[in-house]
């Protein structure tokens, strides 16, 4: 007899939604990024050296999370949190949530909370959702669980959440089609007329050799995190460094 293990619902949601955006496209070749990102590791040192560079130019930023990664990554987000950046919640698994139901979004939500809490005792005031996109019931589940904002786009205002939008295109779009010093003026253009939050992908960043570049723009704009921004004003900074498909 054949015995395998049976794929939980939230892991094949997260392959699925990935697997999309990977053959959903008329010219793959300009997304070539997305296969290399699905398998990007950001190790411990990484994300060191990210903070050191944001410290070093009186910066600071979110770095976001899943609650799947929170054993991994317990170390990290201690040691970046103790560093006085912001932890953004990004989701248990890395999967749309814009067609599940209340009861869905409310599981996806809790247990990865209640993984980054456990492991490292930190609570995100902020949830950044992946691909943005919100169903009617996620709008529901979120404002149940306290949050200060979210980074997303729902159809609906959401009670006693500030909602916020990136800076768009996001640059992972703009560096498929423009270099990183004409990307990272944009970037600056636009962090001057006070536009933002600005997400960015580090990794992608510096797969497409543009690390060079967004240092010159942090020391610049000089980024605060999202809590920082809401408080006290400032260019509001969300870094996503995680992988987002994991298959264990």
């Amino acid at each position: 007899m054949i015995h395998m293990t049976i794929v939980e619902e939230d892991k094949l949601k997260e392959f699925e939604t990935w697997l999309s955006l990977l053959t959903d496209r008329t010219h793959p070749e300009r997304h070539e990024w997305k296969a290399w990102f699905c398998v990007a590791e950001y190790e411990k040192s990484d994300f060191k050296t990210m903070s050191s560079i944001l410290r070093e130019h009186n910066s600071s930023s979110n770095f976001a999370f899943l609650g799947r990664d929170a054993t991994e990554h317990a170390d990290i987000i201690k040691t970046l949190a103790d560093n006085d950046h912001e932890i953004a919640f990004h989701s248990h698994r890395h999967h749309t949530y814009g067609d599940l139901s209340y009861e869905q979004a409310h599981d996806a939500i809790s247990t990865g909370m209640s993984a980054i809490e456990e492991k490292t005792g930190i609570t995100p005031n902020g949830f950044f959702v992946p691909f943005f996109e919100l169903s009617e019931g996620s709008v529901e589940a979120i404002e149940d669980f306290g949050f200060d904002w979210i980074l997303g786009s729902p159809n609906e205002p959401l009670n006693g959440v500030e909602n916020l939008k990136p800076a768009w295109p996001l640059d992972t779009k703009r560096f498929e089609e423009d270099t990183a010093p004409d990307v990272m003026n944009q970037f600056e253009e636009e962090a001057k007329a006070e536009n933002g939050p600005f997400l960015f992908h580090p990794p992608v960043i510096e797969y497409r050799n543009g690390m060079e570049e967004f240092v010159e723009w942090i020391q610049s704009v000089q980024p605060v995190s999202i809590a920082e921004k809401l408080q006290s004003g400032g260019t509001g900074m969300i870094l996503d460094c995680v992988r987002p498909v994991s298959i264990d």
